[in-house]
């Protein structure tokens, strides 16, 4: 939130995730302090909205979760896109 982000869509291919975040009432799930915690996370952000897609349209999340697997600590990417995204990232804004 310190970046001062706004109008920040994120989509997921998890539909169960993305209906919890949407809904108005509180999640008793065993995720629901998960959830809860990011619902008001949420709120500092101007416009902030979630949608779902098919987990064939999440090729970026999917490339970026097989390299997580790999790497044995925290990287962070603010201004450019990783290198081994940019294909990816390219073919979804084209398409």
């Amino acid at each position: 939130m310190e970046r001062g982000y706004q109008n920040v869509v994120f989509e997921s291919d998890a539909l169960q995730i993305v209906t919890a975040l949407q809904s108005h009432s509180i999640d008793r799930s065993i995720i629901g302090p998960v959830v809860e915690n990011t619902k008001s996370l949420l709120t500092q952000i101007t416009g902030e909205g979630f949608t779902h897609i098919r987990r064939t349209a999440n090729d970026v999340a999917h490339c970026l979760a097989h390299f997580a697997l790999h790497i044995g600590g925290s990287l962070y990417w603010f201004d450019e896109p990783p290198d081994l995204i940019s294909d990816v990232l390219y073919k979804d804004c084209n398409s």
